[in-house]
């Protein structure tokens, strides 16, 4: 990512209530110029620009690739915590608003990841809808502030799981689709377990070795 033009438009809006596969499509299809910038992005999200936000930032982190996790993860975290605030839309830093991504390289996560998506959107359907509120949207602000979190740490495996989690959580959200609400909520679970394993195992295997250098 780096600085670059925001005057660029981001193209026709796809349909009201379109899902979000269709609105990534549409935005990496229709995109005018060679960069698009995050600021962009959030202004063709429109109303969903939570959610769409959260399943942006976590695309490149289904891609392994050194350092990607803190460059989306830092957003990620920023947004997550909006949300849990209460905030009615999101905000970003002009700094990181600014920031753009290369539209090839928008293409190819949305190629990458858009039939996987069109799949668990077509299971979806309101279920246990009883789940999803205002306090609910919090909650899951703060669930996705944690899953951002372990996303920043530059550990391995620390990423994929988190990022997996709150795309499906993301794509439930759409739908109030409480089952695969759930789904998302253990696989998040299970990936802040183990980074909590990780980080404390690493923390005390640390902690060991500097009593051992120091003669305690």
């Amino acid at each position: 990512m780096n600085e670059g033009d925001r005057s660029a438009p981001a193209g026709p809006h796809p349909p009201e209530h379109a899902r979000a596969s269709t609105i990534l499509r549409h935005l990496a299809d229709n995109h005018q110029g060679e960069t698009i910038s995050i600021g962009q992005m959030m202004e063709a999200f429109g109303e969903r620009a939570f959610g769409l936000l959260l399943i942006l930032f976590c695309l490149p982190n289904l891609i392994p690739t050194p350092g990607i996790g803190s460059l989306f993860g830092i957003p990620l975290l920023m947004v997550a915590l909006q949300m849990a605030l209460g905030r009615p839309k999101p905000w970003l830093p002009r700094r990181i608003d600014a920031k753009t991504i290369q539209r090839s390289t928008l293409l190819k996560m949305v190629n990458a990841v858009e039939p996987r998506m069109r799949r668990i959107e077509a299971v979806l359907r309101p279920r246990w809808t009883m789940l999803f509120s205002p306090v609910m949207d919090r909650v899951i602000g703060v669930f996705a502030a944690l899953c951002a979190i372990s996303i920043i740490i530059p550990l391995p495996g620390t990423n994929f799981p988190p990022a997996i989690a709150l795309i499906l959580i993301s794509l439930a959200v759409t739908e109030e689709d409480g089952v695969y609400l759930g789904l998302g909520a253990i696989i998040g679970l299970a990936g802040l377990t183990y980074t909590t394993f990780l980080v404390g195992g690493l923390a005390y295997a640390g902690w060991f070795a500097l009593m051992r250098a120091i003669g305690l």
